[in-house]
C-alpha cells in the first residue's frame, strides 16, 4: 500500500499472522513507521515484527499476538 505513513489505525487493521506492506515517501518515515509498530505492541499487548527495504522504501509489518 503506497502512503505518507503508517499510522496506529493502520497497524491495528493488521490481523494476526498477517503482513502488511506499506510504500514510504522516505527512509525516514519508514524508521518511524517501524517504531510506532514497536511502541504500539508494547501498548496492545502483541507484537510486530517489521522488515523493511531501504532501496524501495518499503516497510513490511507482521502482528503476533502474544
Amino acid at each position: 500500500m503506497k502512503t505518507d505513513k503508517v499510522t496506529r489505525e493502520d497497524l491495528r487493521a493488521i490481523r494476526n499472522g498477517e503482513t502488511r506492506s506499506f510504500e514510504l515517501p522516505t527512509y525516514a518515515a519508514v524508521v518511524s513507521g517501524k517504531s510506532s509498530a514497536y511502541i504500539l505492541g508494547r501498548v496492545d499487548g502483541c507484537r510486530f515484527e517489521c522488515k523493511t527495504e531501504p532501496s524501495t522504501n518499503t516497510l513490511h509489518v507482521t502482528r503476533y499476538d502474544r
